[in-house]
Protein backbone atom coordinates (compact mmCIF):
# COMPACT_ATOMS: atom_id res chain seq x y z
CA UNK A 1 0.00 0.00 0.00
CA UNK A 2 1.46 3.41 -0.91
CA UNK A 3 1.74 6.31 1.53
CA UNK A 4 -0.72 8.42 -0.44
CA UNK A 5 -3.53 5.86 -0.31
CA UNK A 6 -5.65 6.08 2.84
CA UNK A 7 -6.15 2.78 4.68
CA UNK A 8 -9.43 1.02 4.04
CA UNK A 9 -11.76 -0.28 6.71
CA UNK A 10 -10.86 -3.93 6.04
CA UNK A 11 -7.08 -3.48 5.96
CA UNK A 12 -4.96 -3.87 9.12
CA UNK A 13 -3.94 -0.20 8.87
CA UNK A 14 -7.59 0.81 8.56
CA UNK A 15 -8.55 -1.20 11.61
CA UNK A 16 -5.69 0.38 13.56
CA UNK A 17 -6.76 3.89 12.44
CA UNK A 18 -10.37 3.17 13.43
CA UNK A 19 -9.17 1.89 16.80
CA UNK A 20 -7.23 5.12 17.37
CA UNK A 21 -10.33 7.18 16.53
CA UNK A 22 -12.42 5.17 18.99
CA UNK A 23 -9.74 5.51 21.67
CA UNK A 24 -9.55 9.25 21.03
CA UNK A 25 -13.33 9.53 21.27
CA UNK A 26 -13.39 7.55 24.52
CA UNK A 27 -10.67 9.65 26.16
CA UNK A 28 -11.83 13.02 24.86
CA UNK A 29 -12.72 15.13 27.84
CA UNK A 30 -11.15 12.80 30.40
CA UNK A 31 -8.94 14.72 32.84
CA UNK A 32 -5.31 14.12 32.02
CA UNK A 33 -6.05 12.96 28.48
CA UNK A 34 -4.33 14.77 25.62
CA UNK A 35 -7.65 15.63 23.98
CA UNK A 36 -9.23 19.05 24.06
CA UNK A 37 -12.11 19.58 26.51
CA UNK A 38 -15.60 20.45 25.36
CA UNK A 39 -16.16 23.73 23.54
CA UNK A 40 -18.65 24.54 26.30
CA UNK A 41 -15.93 25.58 28.77
CA UNK A 42 -14.51 28.57 26.87
CA UNK A 43 -17.74 30.56 26.49
CA UNK A 44 -18.83 29.72 30.03
CA UNK A 45 -15.53 31.06 31.38
CA UNK A 46 -16.24 34.30 29.50
CA UNK A 47 -19.74 34.37 31.02
CA UNK A 48 -18.21 34.02 34.46
CA UNK A 49 -15.80 36.88 33.83
CA UNK A 50 -18.25 39.25 32.14
CA UNK A 51 -21.27 38.70 34.38
CA UNK A 52 -19.22 38.17 37.53
CA UNK A 53 -17.19 41.33 37.07
CA UNK A 54 -20.25 43.33 36.07
CA UNK A 55 -22.15 42.37 39.19
CA UNK A 56 -18.99 42.59 41.32
CA UNK A 57 -18.72 46.25 40.30
CA UNK A 58 -22.47 46.89 40.63
CA UNK A 59 -22.78 45.28 44.07
CA UNK A 60 -20.65 47.72 46.13
CA UNK A 61 -21.78 50.75 44.15
CA UNK A 62 -25.50 49.93 44.46
CA UNK A 63 -25.11 48.90 48.11
CA UNK A 64 -23.34 52.15 48.98
CA UNK A 65 -25.90 54.23 47.07
CA UNK A 66 -28.78 52.41 48.77
CA UNK A 67 -27.13 52.81 52.17
CA UNK A 68 -26.62 56.55 51.63
CA UNK A 69 -30.08 57.19 50.19
CA UNK A 70 -32.21 54.85 52.29
CA UNK A 71 -30.20 53.73 55.27
CA UNK A 72 -28.70 50.43 56.31
CA UNK A 73 -31.87 48.41 55.67
CA UNK A 74 -31.91 49.43 52.00
CA UNK A 75 -28.17 48.82 51.71
CA UNK A 76 -28.45 45.32 53.18
CA UNK A 77 -31.47 44.59 50.96
CA UNK A 78 -29.53 45.55 47.83
CA UNK A 79 -26.43 43.65 48.94
CA UNK A 80 -28.40 40.49 49.66
CA UNK A 81 -30.52 40.85 46.52
CA UNK A 82 -27.43 41.05 44.30
CA UNK A 83 -25.37 38.44 46.18
CA UNK A 84 -27.93 35.65 45.71
CA UNK A 85 -27.93 35.66 41.87
CA UNK A 86 -24.14 36.06 41.76
CA UNK A 87 -23.68 33.02 44.01
CA UNK A 88 -26.43 30.97 42.36
CA UNK A 89 -25.46 31.57 38.72
CA UNK A 90 -21.74 31.75 39.45
CA UNK A 91 -21.72 28.32 41.08
CA UNK A 92 -23.69 26.93 38.14
CA UNK A 93 -21.11 28.20 35.66
CA UNK A 94 -18.14 27.05 37.78
CA UNK A 95 -19.69 23.60 38.17
CA UNK A 96 -20.31 23.38 34.42
CA UNK A 97 -16.78 24.47 33.54
CA UNK A 98 -15.22 22.00 35.98
CA UNK A 99 -17.47 19.16 34.82
CA UNK A 100 -17.06 19.96 31.10
CA UNK A 101 -14.22 17.45 30.79
CA UNK A 102 -16.53 14.59 31.76
CA UNK A 103 -18.61 12.51 29.39
CA UNK A 104 -22.25 13.51 28.93
CA UNK A 105 -23.86 11.30 31.58
CA UNK A 106 -21.50 12.23 34.45
CA UNK A 107 -21.58 15.89 33.33
CA UNK A 108 -25.36 16.02 33.58
CA UNK A 109 -25.24 14.21 36.92
CA UNK A 110 -22.74 16.66 38.40
CA UNK A 111 -24.62 19.72 37.14
CA UNK A 112 -28.00 18.39 38.32
CA UNK A 113 -26.63 17.46 41.76
CA UNK A 114 -25.10 20.91 42.11
CA UNK A 115 -28.38 22.50 41.03
CA UNK A 116 -30.33 20.44 43.59
CA UNK A 117 -27.93 21.42 46.39
CA UNK A 118 -28.18 25.09 45.38
CA UNK A 119 -31.98 24.94 45.39
CA UNK A 120 -32.02 23.44 48.89
CA UNK A 121 -29.56 26.09 50.13
CA UNK A 122 -31.61 28.85 48.46
CA UNK A 123 -34.81 27.60 50.11
CA UNK A 124 -33.07 27.49 53.49
CA UNK A 125 -31.69 31.02 53.03
CA UNK A 126 -35.04 32.42 51.92
CA UNK A 127 -36.83 30.70 54.82
CA UNK A 128 -34.28 31.97 57.33
CA UNK A 129 -34.58 35.61 56.21
CA UNK A 130 -38.36 35.51 55.82
CA UNK A 131 -39.04 37.28 59.13
CA UNK A 132 -35.77 39.21 59.33
CA UNK A 133 -36.03 42.96 59.73
CA UNK A 134 -32.44 43.95 58.97
CA UNK A 135 -33.11 44.48 55.24
CA UNK A 136 -35.65 46.35 53.12
CA UNK A 137 -37.83 43.86 51.25
CA UNK A 138 -38.56 46.07 48.22
CA UNK A 139 -34.86 46.90 47.79
CA UNK A 140 -34.06 43.19 48.10
CA UNK A 141 -36.65 42.23 45.47
CA UNK A 142 -35.59 44.92 43.00
CA UNK A 143 -31.91 44.08 43.42
CA UNK A 144 -32.68 40.38 42.98
CA UNK A 145 -34.53 41.10 39.72
CA UNK A 146 -31.71 43.36 38.49
CA UNK A 147 -29.09 40.74 39.43
CA UNK A 148 -30.91 37.89 37.68
CA UNK A 149 -31.69 39.99 34.59
CA UNK A 150 -28.13 41.33 34.44
CA UNK A 151 -26.54 37.90 34.71
CA UNK A 152 -28.87 36.36 32.13
CA UNK A 153 -28.35 39.28 29.73
CA UNK A 154 -24.57 38.97 30.02
CA UNK A 155 -24.80 35.21 29.51
CA UNK A 156 -27.03 35.65 26.46
CA UNK A 157 -24.74 38.24 24.87
CA UNK A 158 -21.57 36.20 25.47
CA UNK A 159 -23.12 32.97 24.16
CA UNK A 160 -24.67 34.65 21.11
CA UNK A 161 -21.27 36.03 20.15
CA UNK A 162 -19.50 32.71 20.72
CA UNK A 163 -18.70 30.27 17.96
CA UNK A 164 -19.80 26.95 19.38
CA UNK A 165 -19.93 23.96 17.03
CA UNK A 166 -23.10 21.92 16.84
CA UNK A 167 -21.07 18.72 16.71
CA UNK A 168 -17.64 18.02 18.13
CA UNK A 169 -15.70 15.58 16.00
CA UNK A 170 -13.18 13.40 17.85
CA UNK A 171 -9.64 14.25 16.83
CA UNK A 172 -10.57 17.82 15.84
CA UNK A 173 -11.19 17.04 12.17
Amino acid sequence: MSDSTPPTAGSPAGTEAAGKDVAAAETAGVPGSPHKPSSFAGPMRRVLVVAGLGLAVLMPVATAAGWLLGGSEVGFGILLGLAIPVAFFGLTVVTGVLAARLDNAPFVGVVMAAWFVKMVVLIVIMASIRDAEFFHRTAFFLALVVGVAGWLAAEMIVLMRSRIPYVEVPGGV
